[in-house]
């Protein structure tokens, strides 16, 4: 999948920064100038009116006058000067001028806005960020600044957090009753933050924004062209291809009228003709409007600038689509050292070093596409291990990118949609690494790459969160510190759990502020912590994974590791025992994510007969031969395989149906890096703490558990028969409130027998129900459970449903037990279904014995198994359907 930046530079052009009060007819006619784009005219008159405010010693008005002449240079192309303007003006306002701060700040924003002009998007946001504090709370120059930084973060993937940005700027100039012109750049903006996963609604905004800059057609004509090009980049999405390339030609037309000779907007208009004539399949048509483009573009900027790196993007991708791999492969090889600043090619097969670059995302794209031309080039063409080997080093500098950006991407959900990126890359990876196992004398060494390929593709962000909290730990940072991190993460999730709730639009519009406050607050406290603490820094973004060696060296003679990357034709299987390492690559075959649904479907509604075929035939696919040796298997699994249990699999149907379980002990974890990761980092209390709400609201819709009160008596007892500590919070005392008071002694063991439900759509509204009490209903949800320190060595949810949740592409199951993961479970046993009351309360008390009996082992993934091999051989519970559903996350 690659990135797409076909509106990419359409928001870089829109950014409008303060406009200094007028305070002669001079810098009136001066100010006009500018809003016509005669940049070069308004240059000398505000140079003019400059001179003049010195002479007088008004070196205020001077200054503003000089940040307008950088302005102009900004906007002319001639960005190095702009910026280098601004900085100077700076350092003149911190000799001269009496209003040190406010000045400053609006310097900033001229030097934040020449760096967005350049693509340079990590230091457009450092200026802006340090210019924000001194503006002026509520005023246009702050929704302006926000706008700005907005910009900035959807340039750099951070879609959510630059549409929050966005909608602060446009209430603040919805609140003081801002000039149409401003509301239409608020729009605008919104609708560019939407327009890839919502083109219908982006439309709606692009379509307001037209509505307010067509108040005043003649100051407006650059921001009206500009938002043509975004509807039709919103019709084209929708495959409306005659609408998109009418509305280029109205955007020409606007151009012509007001730029002389080439000019980066007329490039951008032909460029994007070539994008769409590509999107209609005329690829020939769209190769000569690229290269037309790419010839202005060049005469513009030279070969140095994102837009050219862009526009060589876009031809690599018209010849991929006319099997000129070749070619292709070239082309994204000069989009590469465009977007390098300090950096030269040398031949197709040159590598560069991850630095000093415009825009990462697009030499991400440009990496991932050259890695695909050469896989291409190499399979249908060559045959040369040159160009093989050539892909495999560009998807290499993918991974480690890949890496970068992720310290940048802020908020889950952006970090989320990278790992569907990250999971394209990975699988070539993977794919190719085999290939050259098999064609090379380095057989071991491209197999450990395949391993390092898999291991990035899992549970990143997860892992990227749980690095983040041991660093804190590790680092030393004051109790009182974190304290202030805990309760504006608190305040953070009330906030966006009442945002899903049914609201008044005012309501919803007052709780997006405060979050939008507390997320700054928060954002800016992390940021104080990274550079305070240095060693918290260099702990956060440890990217160092578990290797095939180090997972070996873990393992017992009797073990067994299978790992799985489901790509979107083949299954990879990862065998690994202590000394022997395995890659398996299996042809999913069809309709392969309807059998595993089908799978777990008949397990869950009691299909025996339906169950059998299906379950034995994904045997075969999943399960590689292992030694009879083998007692115990850990699972990897990735994307839908999250969801049924490897212990349910049939490896026999004759003379009698045979399971998996009958044969290994089975356990679970999200990659071999958490599963290798050191336990025990909190000392917990040696004791357990056993909850059952038993009865439970109607307005929950649940069913009451009665059986769960003897569940936890009989548990009880079995701690006490072993001299344990234990303690029981049952019925009404099981409330959210005393459940976390207890929680802060820190037990070792975590039982709660009591109802979950998982929202796949919302994954932050998934919840463990609790006894109501006073004003809390008894939900914990998830985004409460994320903030919890849980020091457990395992938590127990004997409850329905709670290892499900929404799958995400490279990431797995987004659910309470990633939830239960982060806040510090070492281990989880969770349900994928719901399960019989009184089966349930059976296999937990079996459970508990099995384990308790030798409570000096550290492990629980043999005790469960003894649990459900007792249920298999029942006559009441022998199907599947009761045992199969808990699984072991950990040992």
């Amino acid at each position: 999948m690659f990135i797409d930046f076909r509106t990419w530079l359409i928001v870089l052009s829109i950014s409008f920064l303060w406009v200094y009060p007028s305070q002669s007819q001079s810098i009136s006619s001066a100010d006009a100038l500018f809003v016509q784009s005669k940049y070069d005219e308004a240059y000398q008159a505000y140079h003019a009116v400059a001179e003049t405010y010195f002479s007088n010693n008004q070196l205020d008005e001077y200054v503003g006058c000089h940040l307008k002449m950088a302005e102009c240079l900004i906007s002319r192309g001639k960005v190095d000067a702009g910026i280098q303007s601004a900085e100077s003006t700076i350092q003149f306002i911190h000799k001269n001028v009496s209003d040190t701060v406010t000045w400053t700040a609006h310097a900033r924003m001229v030097v934040g806005n020449g760096y967005l002009h350049i693509g340079r998007n990590d230091l457009a946001i450092e200026q802006l960020l340090l210019a924000e504090p001194s503006l002026v709370d509520g005023t246009l120059e702050l929704a302006e600044c926000f706008e700005n930084i907005g910009i900035a973060y959807w340039n750099n993937g951070n879609q959510y957090l630059a549409l929050q940005y966005h909608e602060k700027a446009l209430s603040i100039r919805n609140k003081q009753k801002a000039a149409d012109v401003l509301l239409g750049d608020s729009n605008n903006n919104i609708g560019l933050v939407r327009l890839k996963d919502q083109p219908l609604q982006s439309i709606i905004y692009f379509n307001r924004a037209l509505t307010f800059y067509e108040s005043d057609l003649e100051a407006n004509r650059r921001k009206i062209a500009l938002c043509y090009a975004n509807i039709a980049f919103a019709s084209a999405e929708l495959s409306n291809y005659q609408d998109a390339l009418q509305y280029l030609d109205k955007m020409e037309a606007i151009w012509a009228t007001i730029h002389q000779g080439d000019h980066a907007n007329k490039a951008f208009v032909i460029s994007s003709r070539g994008r769409i004539y590509e999107m209609k399949g005329e690829f020939d048509q769209a190769l000569v409007y690229q290269q037309q483009a790419l010839k202005m573009y060049l005469n513009l900027h030279g070969e140095k600038h994102p837009d050219v790196a862009n526009t060589y993007f876009l031809i690599g991708q018209v010849y991929q689509e006319k099997s000129d791999y070749k070619m292709a492969a070239e082309s994204y090889q000069q989009s590469i050292y465009a977007n390098l600043f300090d950096q030269e090619e040398v031949d197709l097969y040159s590598l560069p070093v991850i630095e000093n670059y415009y825009n990462a995302d697009i030499l991400l794209s440009s990496l991932q596409a050259k890695a695909k031309a050469l896989e291409a080039y190499h399979f249908e063409k060559t045959l040369k291990l040159r160009d093989i080997n050539g892909a495999l080093s560009a998807y290499i500098l993918c991974d480690q990118l890949i890496n970068e950006i992720r310290q940048t991407r802020i908020n889950e959900a952006d970090k989320l949609r990278l790992s569907v990126i990250a999971a394209d890359v990975n699988e070539n990876g993977i794919s190719i690494s085999k290939y050259l196992s098999e064609n090379t004398f380095r057989k071991k060494h491209y197999l450990e790459l395949a391993f390092e390929f898999a291991e990035r593709s899992k549970a990143a962000v997860l892992l990227s969160a749980i690095n983040d909290t041991k660093a804190k730990h590790f680092a030393g940072i004051p109790d009182s510190e974190l304290a202030i991190e805990d309760s504006l993460k608190t305040e953070i999730d009330y906030l966006e759990q009442m945002l899903l709730q049914e609201i008044s639009d005012e309501d919803r519009l007052a709780f997006k502020e405060k979050l939008f406050d507390y997320q700054l607050s928060l954002r800016e406290f992390v940021k104080e912590l990274e550079i305070n603490y240095p060693q918290y820094y260099s702990l956060k973004y440890n990217t160092e994974l578990a290797s095939v060696s180090e997972l070996q060296a873990e393992l017992q003679a009797d073990q067994l590791v299978l790992s799985y990357f489901v790509g979107a034709d083949k299954l990879y299987v990862f065998s690994i025992s202590q000394n022997k390492y395995e890659l398996l690559e299996v042809a999913k075959g069809e309709k392969f994510e309807n059998k595993v649904l089908g799978m777990r479907n008949a397990i869950k509604y009691r299909m025996q007969d339906s169950f059998e075929p299906i379950s034995s035939e994904l045997y075969g696919l999943l399960i590689p031969k292992f030694s009879s040796q083998v007692k115990e298997i850990t699972i990897f699994p990735d994307g839908i395989l999250s969801t049924v249990p490897f212990e349910s699999l049939v490896s026999e149907t004759s003379p009698t149906t045979r399971y998996l379980i009958q044969d290994v002990a089975i356990n679970y974890d999200y990659s071999a890096t958490l599963y290798l990761q050191k336990r025990g980092s909190f000392i917990n209390n040696g004791k357990a703490l056993l909850i059952a709400p038993v009865a439970f609201s109607t307005s929950f819709g649940m069913s009451d558990l009665p059986a769960t009160k003897e569940e936890v008596r009989e548990i009880k007892y079995l701690f006490d028969g072993n001299q344990m500590g234990v303690e029981t919070i049952v019925d009404d005392n099981a409330n959210e409130m005393n459940f976390k008071k207890k929680l802060e002694s820190g037990y070792k063991y975590l039982h709660l027998a009591t109802h979950g439900v998982v929202d796949e759509s919302n994954p932050s509204l998934s919840r463990i129900f609790l006894a109501p009490r006073g004003d809390e209903d008894g939900s914990l949800y998830c985004g409460e459970i994320y903030n919890l320190k849980i020091n457990a060595d395992l938590v127990s949810l004997s409850a329905c449903e709670t290892g499900l949740g929404k799958i995400s592409k490279g990431e797995g199951v987004i659910g309470l037990s990633r939830a239960l993961k982060y806040a510090g479970a070492q281990n989880l046993m969770v349900s994928l279904w719901t399960v019989n009351d009184q089966s349930t309360s059976d296999l937990m008390i079996s459970f508990y014995k099995n384990h308790l009996i030798h409570s000096t082992s550290s492990g629980f993934t043999r005790d469960l198994q003894k649990a459900k091999l007792e249920m298999l051989n029942s006559e009441k519970y022998s199907m599947p359907y009761y045992w199969a559903p808990f699984v072991l996350v950990g040992k």
